[in-house]
């Protein structure tokens, strides 16, 4: 039968170990895994060996192929197939078997056949002799033709149906004999115009002696003019060269102070970008702080009012208790009018506040919205310019989109946690304002009062209220450094970013591993990177780092134990490479470096430590640096030192020059020294951190201390108080802590907000990014965008005017609702409560008067506190004022650059476009130029009165005179100073055409009738194959598909002409006409086949196949493979996941074509085929003979056989792998 029996891999891509598969059925096999376990890979092995899809493979593809993963390296790969011979099939000498193999390694790709060596060529007629046609290869169908096929047009069906009856075959032949009969033609026509002239040509020889004299005559005077004509020409062209070089030399130098603005503005808009940060953290600082000011200015208030009503309590005490009830009663009256008249003035000043708020949340959501748009047409314009085509671009923004989907979904999981801690926070408040409301029931009827304050427990809390100031100071200072850090960290990791991009990456890596490592290990003897050893003058920054070159970054250290010890570790940790020089190794050559008025060493104009003298010397020993390149050109030919201007341009000793333009932004010098810069400036901002924590840490357990005291004082106290006192102080803890938790629901929703308003604006990003994407390249934004930005430049700024008066009216706003709140909370709504409980109160008690002057001490303190809190808080307020308003002007400053620099990027462009003209007319110049002195040397060599004869001739005069001698030397235009040995030369040739005409004629005519019977038997391949397949694929669709019918269409030119005037559908019973309206065969009148199908019924109108779903199409597609394979039966055939687009009840129909296919010879095999198939679908497994299952452990593929049980729970398990 030719089936595959058994299959072994070895070494083959995910195959690593020798993997012999169990004998296959010669009936269905099914081979089932999880995704990128190797099933595609198994059938890719088998592709492999049949040659199919890997064929001329470069030494690169080959390697690809070999497995790799950890251990040792796999350094060549096989694949074998046994395939069953019992019927002959394979011309092997009768052997039951045949086993052919593919070995392959990154030098070698070699086939056996029965275990010996053979060529390419024979295998692969070895397969087509036994049934493996390579022009209809579906006997393998891998994973996307049945996509392929599905989306195929018309057109291109018709050309896969030619190519599987063999017209292929037919086309080449015919197209050679064409070729072959054109050539032919072409030759008799040649030899006839040859025989032609050479009769001609005999007759004119015999005049020609004669005429030879006066030819000659007349053409010294015409290349002596044709001279003088040319040799002006040329002085004009040359002139012309000259004008266009002057010009393009003036653009350039234009060109060069634009590019320098632009870089400068560049390096300014860097520094104002600095500025602005540095700003934006003073200002989050200072807002930061001012919100910890208020916290304890409204602490500090709190204790006022406490300390007050304690000072009134007392004074009241030392009255007689009639007329402290009396005062009790109209201070009661007089606090309940105050709480009234505040509360009305909130209700009057909340709709205001409100409004202003929401104001200004709609503008700042409209200045969040024009500045992402501006941001977004910025970052296109850079894109312009960084990307040279659409993929480079698509590609970028691409990745872009999927960075921003990824945020997106992060913002969604946080905004999603910050509503749950909003609800969960209301529900706390809700329940807060439960307990407040019933304590302030409890105590209207709580009688008892404590009145005295422990002398003990004030000044503790004024020694702990000391430290507290001490720690709050200490933590502002704190968190001043704290943002100054990581600002500071920012800038280091963008500069270290920039400067990585500078070098080599196994430089750059290198330097950064061996940092660590020198903390990690303790390494002692690196003193740092030549780079950081020494400092340059400006005028010779460039000279030094060109001529340094790689070696800038060459590590200096003591001794070659430390340099050993370092390439070890950095080999150890795989972290880059780099050069160490050691100082007890290093000896410089002494080198006579010339010291005159136009050169100069480059070594003494360094400044560095003496100790790396050698290191210095081995580096710059050689380099000398001189004014101009000529003079760099003679230094390193006679000196044989390295010559180099200021600029960086070099001369070579052997005559080449090396040099251009040196990017300023690209200095690895500046770009190092900014570095090293940042790290100082992060280790010091550290260590003041550190110690900043060190007396924190101190001031700690000082606090620890203080709050023990208090307690204790507190504890001692709370014998003499009774329970109103315990009431009281819960009831403003619970107020307290219902305060807070308000504001921090009411900053959660803020957050919430920002989240939102963030969330939106990625979604416009990723937009406007799709929309880029759906759009053409252009290399600089569309007038309508560059507009349009800057419209968004003056809306911002507009923007922010009015965002900044809003703030300011909302501040003043929120400012006086901020002092009627708490003048109610801190000390309207205590006092009150305070007078209410006081009516409880019987009366005061000894010690009075000493407990008065105690608490008007404190309350001068108290007093002096809140009036230093006011004070910090306006400070800071008027510091992020003035902050703002540098942060604006410094934005200002950055667009005016950015402005600046779209017109110098417009001048430059411009002056580019210019340059590129100059060239094109410089280069179209030069061609004629070189034209004209081509010209003038064809002259060949003139007698010396012909330079100067003609030259003060006018150029109308010499055309004219040119004119004429042209006119008179066309009546010699035959002459020939070879004439007798020409006549008999070309008698012999007109003899020898003659002879070779007759030839070709003969050829021709037996050339013209084997064209013709290969056009006949391609038209009956072509006819016969269509028949089949169309036959085969009516059959196979109603197997499919039992309640529909289908049919292939052939469509033709005929069909198309005559549906213009009515509706022709052509199906394929018209291939019984032989030939077509126009007199063309059928096959040639042929334009596509189209496929129409009904799945519903077997009489409604058919639908084509561009009108059905994705399904359904799939389905189609493979019914035409199966009609094709059908038609040219295969030993077996090779499915990758055939069913992947199938719906299930088409899955079961394929499944159970398959079995029919795969039963029709029972076990031997015979009649009917071999399946072998890849699949994640249960359908399949059903009706498998044999299942094997393919698994992945270790980095390698093993297939092993299983049960159609297994099989099917290792499908399900796949699928719910997959699903999650």
């Amino acid at each position: 039968m030719g089936y595959i029996k058994q299959i072994t891999i070895q070494g083959f891509k995910s195959y690593k170990d020798q993997t012999k598969i169990e004998p296959f059925s010669p009936k269905s096999n099914i081979v089932v895994g999880r995704n990128g376990a190797g099933k595609s890979n198994f059938f890719a092995a088998v592709r492999f060996v049949l040659g199919d899809d890997y064929e001329n493979m470069s030494r690169e593809e080959r390697q690809a192929l070999l497995h790799e993963g950890s251990g040792s390296a796999v350094m060549s790969a096989y694949v074998e197939v046994t395939f069953d011979n019992s019927d002959g099939r394979f011309h092997n000498n009768g052997k039951s078997e045949f086993v052919l193999r593919r070995t392959i390694g990154a030098k070698k790709d070699e086939y056996s056949m029965d275990r010996k060596n053979s060529t390419k060529r024979e295998v692969f007629e070895m397969l087509e002799a036994a049934g493996l046609s390579r022009s209809n290869p579906f006997y393998i169908v891998p994973q996307g033709r049945v996509t392929a096929i599905t989306n195929m047009k018309d057109e291109e069906r018709l050309n896969l149906l030619k190519e599987i009856s063999g017209s292929n075959v037919y086309e080449k032949r015919r197209a050679d004999s064409l070729k072959l009969m054109t050539d032919t033609d072409q030759k008799c026509e040649r030899i006839d115009e040859l025989v032609n002239d050479i009769n001609q040509r005999l007759q004119e020889l015999e005049g020609e002696k004669k005429e030879l004299e006066a030819w000659n005559k007349n053409d010294r005077e015409r290349r002596a003019l044709l001279y003088t004509m040319n040799a002006r020409r040329e002085s004009e062209l040359e002139a012309q060269i000259e004008r266009i070089d002057a010009a393009r030399h003036s653009g350039v130098a234009d060109t060069d102070v634009h590019k320098a603005r632009f870089l400068q503005n560049e390096h300014d808009m860097q520094e104002v970008e600095t500025q602005i940060n540095t700003l934006r953290s003073e200002i989050k600082l200072q807002t930061e702080e001012r919100a910890q000011q208020e916290s304890e200015r409204k602490d500090a208030a709190r204790h006022k009012a406490a300390l007050e009503l304690e000072r009134s309590d007392l004074t009241e005490g030392q009255s007689a208790a009639q007329q402290s009830q009396q005062r009790r009663d109209a201070d009661l009256k007089r606090v309940r009018r105050d709480i009234q008249d505040r509360k009305t003035k909130l209700s009057q000043l909340l709709p205001e506040y409100e409004a202003k708020k929401e104001e200004e949340t709609a503008v700042r959501a409209q200045l969040a919205e024009a500045e992402g748009q501006r941001k977004r047409l910025e970052e296109k314009q850079g894109r312009s310019a960084s990307y040279s085509n659409k993929r480079q671009r698509d590609d970028a923004l691409r990745k872009r989109i999927d960075d921003i989907t990824m945020d997106l979904s992060t913002r969604k999981s946080i905004q999603v946690q910050t509503d749950e801690d909003i609800q969960a926070l209301q529900g706390e408040i809700a329940s807060l304002e439960a307990e407040v409301a019933k304590l302030e029931a409890d105590l209207e009827n709580e009688g008892d009062n404590t009145l005295n304050l422990g002398e003990q427990v004030q000044k503790a809390k004024d020694a702990q209220d000391a430290l507290r100031d001490q720690q709050s100071t200490l933590f502002r200072d704190d968190n001043r450094l704290s943002a100054q850090l990581e600002n500071a960290e920012r800038q280091l990791r963008l500069a270290e970013r920039e400067f990585s991009h500078l070098l080599d990456h196994g430089t750059s890596k290198g330097l950064e591993t061996l940092r660590r490592l020198q903390t990690q290990h303790d390494l002692r003897g690196i003193h740092g990177t030549i780079a950081e050893l020494f400092e340059v003058p400006e005028p010779y920054k460039i000279a030094t780092e060109v001529a340094a070159g790689p070696a800038l970054f060459n590590v200096v250290c003591d001794n070659d134990n430390t340099a050993s010890k370092c390439i070890e570790l950095l080999n150890k940790e795989r972290g880059g490479r780099l050069a160490f020089i050691s100082l007890n190794r290093v000896k410089p050559r002494a080198v006579d470096v010339p010291h005159t008025a136009d050169a100069a060493p480059l070594l003494p104009k360094l400044r560095y430590d003496p100790k790396y003298e050698k290191a210095f010397q081995q580096v710059f020993n050689k380099v000398v640096v001189c004014p101009e390149l000529s003079i760099c050109q003679s230094l390193a030919r006679n000196h044989d030192v390295l010559a180099l201007t200021p600029d960086g341009d070099r001369a070579h000793k052997k005559g080449g020059y090396h040099g251009g333009y040196f990017d300023p932004s690209k200095s690895k010098l500046d770009g190092h020294r900014k570095v090293v810069g940042l790290r100082e400036q992060v280790d010091e901002l550290r260590a003041r951190k550190s110690a900043i924590q060190t007396e924190l840490d101190g001031l700690r357990q000082r606090l620890t201390a203080a709050a023990s005291d208090v307690r204790k004082a507190e504890y001692q106290k709370s014998h003499a108080q009774d329970g109103y006192l315990p009431m009281r102080q819960t009831l403003r803890t619970k107020q307290a802590e219902l305060q807070r938790k308000t504001n921090t629901l009411e900053k959660m929703q803020q957050t919430a907000a920002s989240i939102l308003s963030a969330m939106n604006e990625l979604g416009s990003q990723q937009s406007d990014l799709e929309a880029e994407i759906a759009s053409e390249f252009r290399k600089a934004l569309s007038r309508d965008e560059e507009t349009l930005l800057q419209s968004l430049t003056g809306t911002v700024r507009d923007l922010n005017r009015q965002l900044s008066a809003l703030i300011e009216e909302r501040s003043e706003l929120e400012s006086k609702k901020s002092e009627i709140e708490v003048e109610l909370r801190e000390n309207l709504n205590p006092r009150f409560d305070q007078l209410l409980a006081q009516q409880k109160d019987a009366g005061g008690s000894g010690g009075q008067s000493a407990q008065l002057k105690e608490c008007e001490r404190a309350l001068k303190a108290a007093d002096k506190a809140v009036a230093e809190f006011d004070s910090r808080i306006q400070e800071l307020e008027d510091q992020r004022q003035q902050a703002n308003e540098q942060l604006a002007q410094y934005e200002e400053t950055k667009g005016e650059k950015e402005r600046s620099n779209r017109e110098l990027a417009k001048l430059m462009e411009k002056a580019q476009k210019g340059m590129q003209r100059k060239l094109a007319d410089r280069a179209q110049a030069r061609e004629e130029l070189n034209a004209v002195q081509r010209d003038i040397r064809e002259l060949g060599t003139l007698p010396e009165e012909a330079y100067h004869k003609f030259t003060r001739w006018s150029a109308d005069r010499l055309v004219s005179e040119l004119d004429k001698v042209n006119r008179a030397l066309k009546k010699y235009s035959h002459v020939n100073k070879k004439a007798f040995q020409q006549y008999e030369d070309f008698t012999r040739r007109r003899e020898h055409l003659t002879t070779r005409r007759g030839e070709l004629d003969t050829s021709h005519e037996a050339i013209q009738n084997l064209v013709e019977v290969l056009d006949q038997r391609k038209d009956e391949a072509i006819a016969r194959t269509f028949k089949q397949v169309s036959k085969y694929f009516q059959e196979v669709f109603v197997q499919l598909v039992p309640a529909g019918t289908g049919r292939l269409i052939i469509q033709r030119r005929s069909d198309r002409e005559a549906r213009r005037g009515g509706d022709v559908d052509s199906d394929d019973e018209d291939e019984r006409t032989g030939r077509g309206t126009n007199g063309k065969t059928s096959v040639e009148n042929y334009t596509g086949v189209g496929i129409a199908v009904s799945f519903n019924s077997k009489h409604d109108e058919q639908q084509r196949i561009q009108q059905l779903s994705g399904g359904q199409k799939a389905l189609c597609a493979l019914a035409l493979v199966f009609a094709i394979q059908q038609c040219d039966p295969a030993p077996f055939y090779l499915f990758d996941e055939i069913d992947a687009n199938l719906d299930a009840q088409y899955r079961t129909a394929v499944a159970e074509m398959l079995r029919k296919l795969s039963g029709k010879g029972g076990e031997s095999g015979e009649g009917g085929g071999q399946f072998i198939c890849t699949t994640f679908r249960p359908e399949m497994v059903l009706v498998a003979d044999k299942c094997y299952a393919v698994s992945y452990k270790n980095s390698a593929s093993k297939i092993d056989v299983f049960d159609r049980e297994g099989a099917l729970e290792f499908v399900e398990t796949s699928q719910k792998t997959a699903g999650r």
